[in-house]
């Protein structure tokens, strides 16, 4: 009887220590199921910030691709601009060196040297320039209006 009764007590004693085992266990798993639900709720919540930062990141992406494209257009524009105030600069240019050659006359397209002051004096009512001898023949207006219609011509010449 001794031993059944030592067997019995054996046998709630080791009942009594698997239950506590198992209370810890299950006290462990718990702890251990709060832990990971924790850690999912952090994680989900990253998700959702990293998520969001991307979505802006795209949207300022394309608001910069936006801009970029305008402003390559409006480069573009200005090229273009600057292109064709080029060839008209390069257009007076050359009209305004025509225009010189005919002023010059008979210098064989040179330049004629002034050799008088750029204020108009007059001696005895008459031009003192060393552009007078030429206008001996002919009336200024005359003059000038031969002189505007040939720049005029050089002018069309040009924009062709």
């Amino acid at each position: 009887m001794f031993e059944k009764e030592t067997e019995l007590k054996y046998i709630t004693d080791e009942n009594e220590r698997l239950k506590m085992e198992k209370s810890q266990v299950n006290d462990e798993a718990a702890a251990s199921a709060e832990a990971a639900r924790i850690a999912e709720k952090e994680a989900l919540m990253k998700v959702e910030y990293l998520t969001e930062e991307a979505n802006k990141s795209s949207k300022k992406v394309v608001r910069v691709t936006e801009q970029l494209d305008l402003a390559q257009a409006a480069n573009a524009e200005m090229e273009t601009e600057l292109r064709r105030l080029k060839v008209q600069s390069d257009q007076w240019r050359k009209a305004a060196e025509a225009a010189a050659n005919m002023l010059s006359g008979g210098n064989n397209g040179k330049f004629m040297e002034r050799t008088g002051s750029l204020d108009s004096h007059t001696i005895g009512g008459k031009l003192n320039s060393p552009l007078s001898e030429d206008m001996e023949d002919e009336s200024p207006k005359k003059k000038n209006g031969n002189m505007l219609k040939k720049i005029g011509v050089l002018l069309k010449k040009g924009q062709k």
